[in-house]
């Protein structure tokens, strides 16, 4: 009878053991890890403990009956030994799982910490995490580089939001600079306007003086000085013509000329395709350049020397040139003239090629303005400026009107 009871506790425990091993097995399957492991602990080692417990009480009793049932017994504890086996091999299994998901949980989130501390140090163009899950970890990882790439771009036009601005402002400090500098033009001007009614009839009696005592050259010259002085002072339009701006630097030339002799001469080499009245250019730009070359260049040269001024234009660009075979100037007093040419001063040595410089600046973004020189054997002027014909400036003038 007692071994009886034993054995149906056997198989009940075994029973109930095999049915809690198969829903363990189910809940892996479904990748259920903690319910798992919660029915191992709860249900299946208390009942493969009593039934290692039962199987020993049987099989001492079975000794004791009879020999048949010792052997059946035997039979079950192997049985039961390869249960007691397959449920370590499943827990290995499911030990070696739970690990590996551990491990690629780590990893995305080790790159998520490894990508917040680049953003952190500026550096948004780190590669985005790759995200092969569809749980939350990969809803998450995805979130995340949707993260970086709104914050990218917000920094990108913060950047370049700043650039234009920083661009705006040198503009306008670039514009404010120009400003005072005419305004203290201006005021220049208006001190060498001193009662200019009075200037132009002295230089007329002067001029009427040389007649009657028939002196031809003294009177050419009052002439040309009180044309130039006439063109200096009066409220020059922002565009001439450039045969105006030929005619005073002729001008200019014959004052220059009376002085000198043949010390200073001036070549001119004009291209055909240029139409002169047509032709519009800054007023009063071309007689500074001039004026730079004989006083800096020319002046300083004890023989002759002389300036020669080049017209020409290519593809819808006016070149213009102003080349000396003066005294020239050495690289460091070159690199400092270019310094000066970026900031635009408004007093000291070559004032006038200052002022052009800054005027072409104001005047269109693709003017430019270089100077090149080598000491002994001269300075070059070169100007490059679009071309601007009169015709294109009246429409231009009749499309603002309408």
């Amino acid at each position: 009878m007692e071994q009886y009871l034993l054995v149906q506790a056997v198989n009940t425990t075994y029973n109930n053991y095999r049915t809690y091993l198969s829903a363990m097995q189910d809940q892996l399957l479904k990748n259920n890890i903690d319910k798992a492991s919660t029915m191992y602990y709860s249900n299946l080692e208390p009942r493969l403990n009593y039934l290692y417990l039962y199987v020993q009480q049987l099989i001492e009793r079975a000794i004791m009956d009879n020999q048949s049932a010792y052997d059946r017994l035997i039979r079950l504890n192997d049985d039961l030994d390869a249960v007691y086996g397959l449920t370590v091999l499943v827990m290995i299994l499911f030990g070696f799982a739970a690990f590996k998901e551990v491990i690629r949980i780590l990893a995305t989130v080790q790159e998520m910490a490894r990508s917040s501390k680049a953003i952190t140090a500026g550096d948004y163009d780190r590669p985005e995490i790759s995200v092969h899950r569809k749980d939350e970890i990969g809803d998450m990882a995805r979130a995340f580089n949707e993260m970086k790439k709104a914050m990218r771009n917000q920094v990108r036009l913060l950047t370049a939001n700043n650039e234009m601005e920083k661009e705006i402002h040198k503009k306008n400090t670039e514009a404010l600079a120009m400003q005072n500098l005419l305004e203290r033009e201006k005021l220049q001007l208006l001190r060498s306007q001193i009662n200019p009614h009075f200037l132009f009839n002295t230089i007329n009696v002067i001029k009427y003086t040389a007649q009657e005592e028939n002196a031809e050259e003294t009177d050419a010259l009052l002439s040309s000085l009180a044309r130039l002085f006439r063109y200096a002072l009066a409220d020059n339009e922002v565009q001439v013509p450039l045969s105006r701006e030929i005619q005073i630097v002729d001008e200019y030339y014959s004052l220059y000329k009376a002085r000198f002799k043949e010390k200073m001469s001036l070549y001119w080499d004009i291209s055909p395709s240029l139409v002169l009245t047509e032709t519009l250019v800054p007023s009063f730009f071309l007689q500074p350049l001039v004026e730079n070359s004989f006083k800096h260049g020319l002046g300083p040269k004890e023989s002759a020397g002389s300036v020669w001024l080049t017209l020409e234009e290519k593809d819808g660009i006016l070149f213009v040139q102003v080349r000396d075979d003066g005294v020239g100037m050495k690289n460091e007093a070159l690199e400092a003239l270019h310094s000066r040419l970026l900031d635009s001063p408004v007093t000291g040595e070559h004032i006038g090629l200052y002022t052009v410089a800054a005027r072409l600046k104001l005047l269109d973004a693709r003017c430019s303005l270089k100077v090149s020189s080598e000491e002994g054997y001269g300075t070059t002027i070169s100007i490059e400026m679009p071309l601007v014909l009169k015709k294109e400036e009246e429409e231009d003038d009749q499309d603002t009107d309408s």
